[in-house]
Parts: structure tokens; sequence; C-alpha cells
């Protein structure tokens, strides 16, 4: 299976290889067919940002999980049979060597005091952050670093959808959150406001 790399989304893909029409696919989420082309056009000039809401509507009608929908190449890694990201191999002899393997060492340099940690590999969907990560960026996200406690770059929870920010604690025990844009005003929050699903650990870029 192979994918263009100018996709914008899985939608288009999915659905043609379903052998269903636009107007179908509408009928069977519940929106119109104008919705379904906006969405499957993403950053066009006429096109609609696919959120994980929307995913999560259209990936039953299509047979998929809406994370292939969001990032279709998910759709050639059978991501069931890893348990955690950073399998090590045991060697040749080790029978389905896993196809991610990264060297302990490595793992150790980049990533300090996080063994016993859940990490996972998350993509970038757009530009955020204040240009520390970029659309196309693989971060490893720390699930057990969910409480803004220090400075960071945090993966939150945002009307359904995984937004980038940088977030500095206060001394007050408030959290400022960093606004994208230079011009805007940081907002001040609660930790109890925010849903925090990780702290950004590591950057890995496509060459």
């Amino acid at each position: 299976m192979s994918y263009r790399i100018d996709m914008a989304n899985g939608i288009k893909h999915f659905r043609e290889k379903a052998g269903i029409s636009k107007a179908e696919l509408a009928r069977r989420v519940g929106t119109t067919r104008p919705q379904i082309g906006r969405l499957e056009e993403d950053d066009g000039p006429n096109g609609r940002k696919l959120t994980m809401k929307w995913a999560q509507r259209i990936a039953p009608h299509l047979d998929v999980r809406p994370e292939e929908l969001l990032f279709p190449e998910l759709a050639e890694v059978d991501v069931s049979q890893f348990s955690h990201v950073f399998e090590i191999s045991a060697g040749k002899s080790r029978p389905a060597a896993p196809g991610l393997v990264i060297d302990p060492e490595f793992l150790a340099r980049m990533l300090p005091n996080s063994e016993g940690h859940t990490l996972r590999f998350m993509m970038v969907d757009a530009y955020q952050a204040n240009g520390v990560v970029a659309k196309g960026d693989a971060l490893v996200i720390d699930l057990d670093d969910n409480v803004p406690n220090r400075p960071g770059l945090y993966a939150l929870e945002i009307a359904g959808a995984v937004q980038w920010r940088y977030l500095s604690p206060n001394t007050t025990g408030s959290v400022q959150v960093h606004s994208d844009n230079p011009a805007a005003t940081n907002e001040t929050v609660q930790p109890g406001d925010l849903k925090v699903i990780g702290r950004a650990r590591l950057r890995i870029s496509t060459l």
C-alpha cells in the first residue's frame, strides 16, 4: 500500500478503496456531500481541517481507525503488535523481532530519566507552538509527564483534537499558555483547566 506524499488526509483514499461516493459517505456519516468534499481537500483553498472529532465520525464507515484518516501512513503499520514504541531487539534469534529498534544507549542519552515511563510517538499535523515544531515532525511524548510543573512543549486535548502548546508554570501555581501568535497575549490558566496528554521529550524531523 502506498500513499501520495501530498495527500492531506486519508478520507479520499479509503473512500475510493471502499467503492463509495462522497454522497453515500455523507449519508452514512450524517452530513452533506459538500462537507465531505471540504474535509477531503483539507488544507486546500476550499478545504476544512480534518479534526479528531470528524475522523472519529467518519472512520467506522470506512472500516479504518481515526488515526489512519488523520495520518494515512499509519495504515501500513500493524500497531497492534507493539505494546511499547521502544521495543529493543534481543538479536537475530528472537522470533518476530519488532519493526522499530532503538539502541538503548541512544535512548538513555536522548531521554534521560525516562526508564519506566510510557512513551509514544505523535505526529504534528499543523504549524503550531511558535515554530518550536513543524508540520510533519514526530515527537516522543512522555504520557506520565502530564502535569505542567516545568516549562516545556506539551500535547493538549483542545476541542477533541491534539494541539501543541508551550506551557510554563508560575510561582502562584497557575500556568502560562504561550500563544502561537506572537502578537497575541499569553493566557494564564489553572492546571486543572488543561487536558494535558503529555510532555514532548524528543523531536524527530523528516529529511
